[in-house]
């Protein structure tokens, strides 16, 4: 797989060749595809030829991750990495390409044999053409010339580039003419058959599957909807009249005169639609939902946005998971310390509630350190545990609590457990406010807007306060890994205000983390090497 990023291939196109490029593209295209965009010099090109064409939806594949990072921050979206191996069902009207110069013959092939309707702008290193020595070379030069390609050569294109070359290529502009009536409307003619045929239902419901079995059920629903879209153009001068999509509107259907446009266009509405829903089940598979606090589901959210003009492959899913676990430890300090705060600093303009929650002491080059008490007071706003018809959870409230049991579960191997949720409301259920047992706390609540916790697991409590002060940096740097015996002075002193030397000791190099980093299904780690 040649990879965009090396000496050899990586040629960024130079702004006159770009424009050149640009000159050759005809009519309006709506949507673009960019093969190895790097950069972006050719997208940037073409937003400035187009730049009133609000109807532009530009995608691009790029192989080299710094240089998706780069497409992605100039809000380019990138929908997949590979594009030899890309099989995503995209419609483009426009494909334009500077491709790696060994081997461009195979990616405009494979552009030709993904392209529909519509035109191919590519560049090429000219040997390909004069120097036809291989099969592939023999067979892209047949295809130029049944194509009727406009073959322009430019010697000397790259001499003022970012990376000079003397180096001749060829601007090679292919227009493809289908239109869907003649591949969609054969047989519209034939007699209709007497029966319909039998029409088979399937039930099966999307829980508690792996990514292999989630890419699998993607892929049958996406050729479901594709095959139905086909079905319906291919007897559209019978039921047009009478049946339209429902997707985006219905009124466009019956009154478009360019069908190949219009079923591109549903093609690629439902195609995003899909990928967005299923992107978006990445996030439900048991081992990431249950580790993500409310506030990381809306950071990953605006992740996903992007991701989801990724080709929901089983490789970029995979890929993206993976990104999970290797980020997992600071994805964990994070949402500990996100806790920490709401439940120290937060409540700070509650003088009385903020001192019995925290011990202060010195930390590590500051004296602003502290540290949560076993029994933790969070007030809330106005009657959140009272309803018209006596006790009752606030929606907000439950959110907020269930961070608090998804954190503590980090520090309790990812075992199952009674949240601060179900042991409220099996209590509110008899009317029982104080002496509420959830898995890690003793609970008390009152109507006025106040909660009361009490660890029930001082390891727990510890971890969680050790995890904190360690991302905070209150804590030397030398913590948990030296003797206390070999500790300096002054980290001693430290030490001994959080801790003492004992639980020091006892927890000397172990895990803050039971859990680790999350147990995925082991196809997945086993996977990640060849990712």
């Amino acid at each position: 797989m040649t990879q965009f990023n090396t000496n050899e291939d990586f040629w960024p196109t130079p702004r006159p060749l770009a424009m050149k490029m640009m000159r050759k593209i005809k009519n309006y295209p709506e949507n673009v595809l960019d093969i190895g965009a790097g950069k972006g010099n050719l997208v940037e090109a073409l937003k400035e030829k187009y730049d009133r064409h609000r109807n532009l939806n530009i995608s691009a594949i790029e192989i080299d991750t710094d240089l998706q990072a780069v497409l992605r921050a100039k809000d380019i979206k990138v929908i997949d990495s590979d594009f030899l191996s890309y099989s995503g069902p995209d419609k483009f009207d426009l494909i334009i390409s500077n491709p790696p110069f060994s081997n461009g013959d195979s990616f405009l092939l494979k552009a030709i044999d993904i392209m529909y309707s519509g035109q191919i702008v590519f560049l090429l290193n000219a040997e390909t053409l004069k120097n036809p020595y291989s099969n592939t070379r023999k067979d892209l030069v047949q295809k130029l010339t049944d194509l009727n390609a406009e073959i322009e050569y430019i010697p000397n294109g790259f001499t003022d580039a970012e990376r000079k070359t003397s180096v001749e290529v060829a601007l090679i502009s292919i227009v493809i003419e289908k239109k869907v009536e003649d591949d969609l409307f054969g047989g519209c003619g034939e007699k209709a058959k007497e029966f319909a045929e039998e029409v088979k239902e399937k039930h099966e419901v999307s829980t508690g599957l792996n990514v292999k079995e989630l890419v699998v059920e993607y892929n049958e629903t996406l050729n479901l909807c594709l095959d139905t879209i086909i079905q319906f153009y291919k007897n559209y001068r019978k039921v047009g009249a009478y049946i339209h999509l429902n997707i985006g509107g219905e009124s466009d259907t019956f009154h478009s005169k360019d069908l190949t446009k219009l079923m591109q266009y549903k093609v690629n509405e439902t195609v995003v639609k899909l990928r967005v829903n299923y992107w978006r089940k990445v996030l439900e598979l048991k081992e990431v939902k249950n580790r993500m606090t409310e506030s990381k589901r809306a950071e990953f959210e605006i992740v996903l946005k992007k991701q989801t003009d990724m080709e929901f492959s089983e490789h970029n899913v995979r890929a993206f998971v993976i990104n999970l676990i290797d980020n997992y430890d600071d994805m964990l300090s994070n949402a500990v310390v996100e806790i920490f705060d709401w439940l120290t600093i937060k409540h700070h303009w509650h003088e009385d509630i903020h001192c019995k929650n925290v011990h202060y002491y010195s930390g590590w080059k500051t004296n602003s350190s502290y540290k949560i008490n076993r029994r933790v007071i969070i007030p809330f706003y106005g009657e959140s545990f009272r309803g018209w018809r006596g006790w009752s959870l606030n929606y907000q409230v439950a959110r907020k609590l269930k961070d608090i049991d998804i954190i503590m579960n980090y520090f309790n191997g990812m075992s199952e457990f009674v949240s601060i949720i179900d042991a409220i409301e099996e209590a509110f259920k008899i009317n029982q406010s104080s002496g509420i047992l959830s898995t890690f706390f003793k609970i008390k609540v009152h109507k006025k807007g106040t909660l009361h916790l009490e660890f029930l697991d001082n390891d727990i409590l510890s971890r969680f306060n050790r995890a904190a002060a360690k991302h905070k940096n209150w804590l030397p740097p030398a913590y948990g890994k030296a003797a206390y015996e070999d500790l300096k002075q002054e980290e001693k002193i430290v030490i001994d205000e959080f801790e003492g030397e004992k639980e020091y000791t006892k927890n000397l190099g172990i895990s803050l983390f039971i859990c680790g980093k999350p147990n995925l299904q082991l196809e997945m780690l086993e996977y990640k090497e060849a990712v």
